[in-house]
């Protein structure tokens, strides 16, 4: 991804992803303690102020995928959030792209960005919410408007209504 920078911490079976923006990097102290007097692995979190990096590393400590029951032509099938790329309306009928294949939903949009909201999509348009870990880049167009180029190639327009929220999303 061309706009933030990923850092990656390791602890044996452990694993945590703090994306950290380039230009905002602030120190986070980490203390990480292993011992077998341990009966469970427990987080405890110390902030002055809640902030969106922090919010998303919180979200993968609670495994916050949310799974979707969709449809396709060989039947019902479970699919995770982090698996699909966007979420699409067209003639009130919501569409599900994975990297792989296009599925049906009965979920509406509206219900979809409200249980993703907390999550790395966000509604680029009034039929469209995309999933910001499958975008590359982005192009500015004329009036306002930007374009979504996601790693599989596929280009989405984001509509300059939208385009506040998008960049908030990004940045945080």
């Amino acid at each position: 991804m061309h706009l933030t920078e990923k850092v990656f911490l390791f602890q044996k079976r452990y694993d945590m992803i703090i994306s950290l923006k380039a230009k905002e990097v602030k120190t986070v102290k980490l203390t990480l303690t292993q011992s077998s007097k341990y009966s469970e692995t427990e987080v405890d979190i110390r902030y002055a102020n809640m902030e969106p990096r922090l919010q998303k590393a919180i979200d993968l400590l609670q495994n916050d995928t949310k799974i979707f029951s969709v449809r396709s032509d060989s039947g019902m099938r479970m699919i995770k959030s982090e698996n699909i790329l966007y979420f699409e309306s067209v003639d009130e009928k919501t569409f599900v792209y994975s990297e792989e294949e296009v599925f049906s939903s009965e979920m509406k949009l509206y219900a979809v960005e409200e249980l993703l909201r907390t999550s790395t999509f966000v509604r680029i348009s009034k039929s469209c919410i995309l999933n910001i870990d499958y975008l590359d880049s982005v192009k500015v167009l004329l009036n306002g408007k930007m374009q979504a180029i996601l790693s599989n190639g596929e280009k989405l327009i984001i509509n300059r209504h939208y385009v506040p929220a998008f960049k908030k999303k990004l940045d945080g």
